[in-house]
């Protein structure tokens, strides 16, 4: 009991000295993300706010890490931006080998981005499985891939048109022109806000597939020190339902934000 408990201490001592060695290299993360993917991250001005802020900000509190939640631009030069270390973190953005070239990735994603089939109120559609779409026409955002599994059954199998945007496809599916949509489960529902479409288009409970997306420090920041104690915060607060919860909250915020752009 006695060896046990001096090893438990000895490695909350390892792991606070390790922090605090790598606060001492990095005074301040500066961090960006894509400027338009509510609920997760959204630009407001020169910031950048929503989930995604909300918890890097409370992990960045707790490690005595001053931050910033900055906008740079659009989505290709917040990624040259950190491949270039002009900024020092990408909060939750999918780990791609293109990307861990010049991101060094968390292990415990920063929040669930699972997949979802969005159908209309007036047509409800079944999901169980793939199969229960067959010989129905389903929309996509193009370039958009949902899993190896989906993917490959959706090529040999499914009827699925591309549009150029999420919007389109609502717009499409509210008409009755397609089926159902394909496309991210918290992102589509944030789209169904913006449009004033959620009481009438509505996720299907069962998900497409349980995807993750991470945090990816650039591999020229002092401040990737900090990825093991960040990575740490992250998997308990995956544990504790704390990343669902924000998300939530995040939705709200996103439709008061909504509200108010629409206000004369």
């Amino acid at each position: 009991m006695r060896r046990s408990f001096w090893r438990t201490v000895c490695a909350l001592t390892g792991a606070w000295l390790l922090t605090h060695a790598a606060s001492a290299q990095c005074s301040r993360v500066v961090f960006s993300a894509n400027p338009d993917y509510p609920p997760y991250h959204w630009a407001e001005g020169d910031r950048i706010v929503g989930a995604s802020v909300a918890l890097t900000g409370r992990i960045f509190d707790e490690l005595g890490v001053a931050w910033e939640a900055r906008h740079v631009g659009p989505w290709p030069r917040v990624l040259k931006s950190a491949e270039h270390g002009q900024i020092d973190l990408i909060v939750s953005l999918k780990a791609t080998p293109e990307r861990e070239a010049y991101l060094v990735f968390t292990h415990a994603p920063a929040f669930p981005n699972p997949m979802a089939v969005f159908s209309a109120k007036a047509r409800p559609v079944r999901f169980d499985s793939p199969q229960d779409l067959v010989g129905k026409l389903g929309g996509r955002t193009a370039g958009d891939r949902f899993g190896d599994a989906f993917d490959r059954y959706a090529e040999q199998s499914l009827t699925l048109e591309d549009a150029d945007s999420l919007s389109v496809n609502f717009v499409k599916l509210a008409a009755g022109r397609i089926d159902y949509v394909v496309t991210g489960l918290y992102t589509g529902r944030a789209q169904l806000l913006r449009m004033g479409m959620s009481d009438r288009i509505v996720p299907l409970p069962r998900p497409v597939n349980e995807g993750d997306i991470h945090h990816g420090f650039s591999r020229r920041s002092p401040c990737a020190a900090l990825v093991e104690a960040v990575n740490q915060r992250l998997a308990t607060a995956q544990r504790d339902g704390l990343q669902r919860r924000l998300l939530e909250e995040a939705l709200q915020q996103w439709q008061r934000s909504q509200a108010g752009a629409q206000r004369p």
